[in-house]
């Protein structure tokens, strides 16, 4: 072992070159996996904290249950903790600002991460603490003793199934003011920067003599935690299946479960791999490569050893040992240039220098790679070094005695790319396994770039039929509604003075004002649907039910829009002449990711549907039935693309026959049209005009867009990282081929030196001969990459035609670009490498290499 070890230590130092390559290959392999998992599990680790931060650590809230069943939650051995509280409805502003009303509990308030920041606990029912969101919203100073009005409202279902609204005025003396962190609102994750699932909260001391609800309307709500170390969405299900709950009172911690859900997903993704994966096969390849280089530069010394009495099995351990110290040094160098890689990465990422977290699998992950390509590269060598007789060694070369066949197209070769061509591509393929290797290795980064760059622009260009949001825009490129967790839709509205304000912005092509209303469907189950009946859980075959249904008023031109989707029937651009009110009714809801799921088993023009609206009498908001003739019935696709995805039952009304039924004025939703290439401006003149809104929601294709256009441009600049690693890694290959070649061809190239070959053509016959590494690599690499992108095309479609009845969602198109690009930069990348071993070229000694016995 010890002579082993000294030869290969002596091996080494004398072929520096190839250590330091080999090393290097490894090193650079090492750094990128290290890097690639560090940078984004330590900004995951960070984003953990800040989320517990946010939205604190409770498992479940829950809300609307009865007091028998908040009992058996407490009891039950999934649940080890309830923080219990009184549902006491919505109080809502003037404004539309709607806010839950909770009994007060210090224990809730530190589940709930809330911060009492300023006065005390409500001593009484007439005193309450509002969250510091809702009064900002409302336009209210956080000012103590300030008296505050508000609308009591409680939707329930009465005794008898029925849906009800229970109403009152009341007025609250504000005694305390709670708040949660900023970014609890705001999810630079989601589509459009805000947490969609907040809802804000007001706390009173009780319902002491019913000063709120009745009793027999008041609820229990909390959060609670699971018998797990994290919101666990299985023991959520099966909780909610064992009480007969349903997700809309028994609700996980989403914001906390995504940011933890997204770290566990991001780590396994294929993605992921193929970003890991890749570079390490590059450095094996090159590894393989450099190792069978070693082989047949030691051949001769192994058969001077083997003659002088060193046995195969020290020879086999010399060439093991040397494997053991290069990967060895590569790992040392690649975690600790990794390090700093990776504090630099993070802080050009995300322009902060931070403690990074290492985990364990971010060092043995790389570690285990790089162990996996040493061991796989060095077999051949090891097995082939103790096969090796002395004699043979001693006069063994890597001259090719093989005589090449004349191939058909080499004159075409000479023809086109003259005798230094011909003498090229012919060394090329002289040692094909070799030169295979090479390519390979090369080809895998092309395979990344053309995939990723080529895959990116087509999903960019089809982002409008292949993107959900997008799609659910419609016709319209901004949408202003209101947030359905933080309003209540019976009293929101935009003025009159901010629609002419809008109205009147240069940029704005039109605005089309619509009125919304949530109301209650009256049908029996013997008329639904089985795929209904299953999404909603009923199981009774015939009773009368009451389901939600969105009820919209549009204005003729609002109406014209809607033209397209009508299945049957006519449009009702004027209002009704006869008994009823005549409405565009839709019999298709959005379930099991698609929007073409029936509703009712049977629906024809001319039938009539009762409906339950909510209207404002004598001060008091209650439920009136109305009965509605069917004029038209829309298809599908309204459901996507105007119909904001409805899981149940949409009817859509002529303006004048909505604001008849229901006594509503006031539009609570704008479909914005604006003039082409003026997104960005126009937004910033509407966001203007509706910033005092109350809890205004802004959607808009230009911001659905960037979202998108984002990601990709991210994984784009990754990818490029990746790839320029890849060719560096492979350029080390090129470059011991070349030095390889030279080496063992020297007796040749002399040979043509000395026949008249002057060295700026022979110096041109080694460089075509490298650019064929970067032409059939990129061959290579376009078809594996137009193969892929080819299947993933395909499967979107047959998604997309499958689940939304799209024709062609998405085109495909040859990457012919990425692939030129990739050609181009493969070329300089083995030009560089040429250029590196100018020098050898040059000064060639012809009488040297005419005495080198090959």
């Amino acid at each position: 072992m010890k002579i082993s070890f000294k030869l290969a230590i002596a091996y080494m130092k004398e072929q520096k070159g190839r250590t330091i390559a080999l090393i290097t290959s490894i090193a650079l392999a090492v750094i990128l996996v290290f890097s690639l998992n560090v940078i984004p599990e330590t900004q995951s680790k960070l984003e953990i904290k800040e989320a517990y931060k946010n939205y604190s650590d409770y498992h479940v809230e829950y809300s609307n249950l009865s007091d028998d069943i908040v009992n058996k939650l407490k009891k039950d051995k999934e649940v080890t903790e309830v923080n219990d509280i009184l549902g006491l409805g919505k109080i809502v502003g003037k404004n539309g600002t709607s806010i839950q009303l909770n009994s007060y509990s210090d224990k809730f308030i530190d589940s709930y991460g809330y911060q009492l920041s300023k006065g005390s606990n409500p001593k009484n029912s007439n005193e309450i603490v509002v969250e510091q969101k809702a009064l900002k919203e409302m336009g209210l100073s956080d000012d103590l003793n300030q008296e505050i009005d508000f609308k009591i409202v409680k939707y329930y279902v009465d005794k008898n199934n029925e849906n009800q609204i229970f109403s009152k005025d009341k007025k609250f003396k504000l005694v305390g003011v709670v708040k949660k962190p900023d970014a609890y609102y705001e999810d630079s994750s989601s589509y459009a920067s805000e947490n969609e699932y907040y809802g804000v909260k007001a706390f009173t001391k009780d319902n002491s003599n019913e000063s709120i609800l009745p009793n027999n309307l008041v609820t229990h709500g909390g959060t609670l935690y699971l018998n797990s170390s994290r919101p666990d969405i299985g023991k959520a299900y099966e909780i909610i299946n064992k009480y007969g709950l349903d997700e809309s009172n028994f609700m996980v911690n989403a914001s906390l479960t995504q940011v933890l859900d997204d770290y566990s997903m991001s780590k396994g993704t294929t993605y992921t791999m193929k970003r890991k994966l890749y570079p390490m096969l590059a450095a094996t390849l090159v590894i393989c490569n450099i190792f069978s280089i070693v082989l047949i530069d030691m051949t001769k010394q192994i058969g001077i050893l083997r003659a002088i009495g060193l046995s195969k099995k020290k020879v086999r351990f010399m060439i093991a040992i040397e494997s053991i110290i290069v990967l060895a040094l590569g790992l040392i160098f690649g975690f600790l240039i990794g390090t700093l890689a990776s504090y630099a990465g993070f802080y050009i990422i995300y322009g902060r220098f931070v403690n990074l977290y290492i985990s364990k699998s971010s060092i043995y992950e790389p570690m285990l790679m790089a162990t996996i390509a040493v061991f796989i590269s060095s077999l051949v060598p090891i097995y082939k070094s103790g096969k090796i007789s002395p004699i043979e060694a001693i006069r063994s070369s890597d001259k090719f005695n093989k005589k090449q066949k004349n191939r058909f197209y080499y004159k075409l070769v000479r023809k086109v790319f003259g005798f230094s061509g011909e003498m090229a591509y012919k060394n090329f393929w002289r040692n094909k396994i070799r030169t295979i290797l090479c390519i390979i290795s090369i080809s895998l980064g092309g395979v990344l770039f053309i995939d990723t760059i080529a895959m990116s622009k087509n999903e960019d260009k089809s982002l409008d039929n292949t993107t959900m949001p997008l799609m659910m825009m419609g016709n319209s490129d901004i949408k202003l509604s209101h947030n359905p967790n933080n309003a209540d839709s019976n009293f929101t509205k935009f003025s009159k003075n901010e629609i002419g304000k809008i109205s009147n912005i240069k940029e704005v092509k039109s605005v089309k004002p619509v009125i919304e209303l949530t109301g209650i469907f009256i049908t029996n189950s013997k008329d639904l649907t089985k795929e209904y009946k299953s999404v909603n859980g009923i199981v009774d075959e015939n009773k009368n039910l009451e389901e939600y249904v969105d009820i919209e008023g549009n204005n003729n031109e609002s109406l014209k829009n809607i033209d397209q989707y009508i299945e049957k029937g006519k449009n009702i651009n004027d209002k009704s002449k006869g008994k009823y009110p005549k409405a565009l009714v839709t019999n298709y809801f959005y379930s099991n990711a698609s929007p073409n799921t029936k509703l009712l088993n049977d629906m024809k023009v001319g039938d009539l549907i009762n409906i339950k609206i909510p209207v404002t009498k004598n001060n008091k908001v209650e439920y009136k039935n109305e009965k509605i003739e069917v004029a038209g019935i829309l298809n599908g696709d309204y459901v996507l693309r105007e119909g904001g995805l409805s899981t149940g039952l949409k009817v859509v009304l002529n303006e004048e026959d909505f604001k008849n039924i229901s006594g509503r004025e006031n539009y609570n939703k704008l479909n914005i049209q604006i003039e082409k290439g003026t997104d960005k401006k126009a937004q910033n003149e509407i966001e203007k005009v509706i910033k005092n809104n109350p809890f205004s929601k802004f959607e808009s294709k230009y911001n659905y867009k960037n979202y998108y256009i984002k990601q990709s441009e991210r994984n784009t600049k990754e990818t490029l990282v990746i790839v320029a690693l890849i060719l560096l890694i492979s350029s080390i290959n090129v470059l011991c081929i070349i030095k390889a070649n030279i080496m063992t061809r020297m007796n040749e190239l002399s040979t043509l030196r000395a026949i008249g070959m002057s060295p700026k053509k022979l110096k041109n016959m080694i460089v075509k001969e490298n650019i064929m590494y970067a032409v059939f690599a990129s061959i290579l690499a376009s078809v594996i990459a137009t193969q892929s992108i080819y299947k993933f095309t395909k499967l979107s479609n047959e998604i997309s035609k499958e689940l939304l009845g799209s024709e062609k969602a998405m085109n495909f198109t040859l990457p012919i670009f990425e692939g030129v690009e990739f050609l181009i930069v493969s070329i300089i990348m083995c030009l560089i490498a040429v250029f590196l071993c100018k020098k050898k070229i040059e000064k060639m000694s012809i009488v040297e290499g005419l005495s080198t016995n090959e």
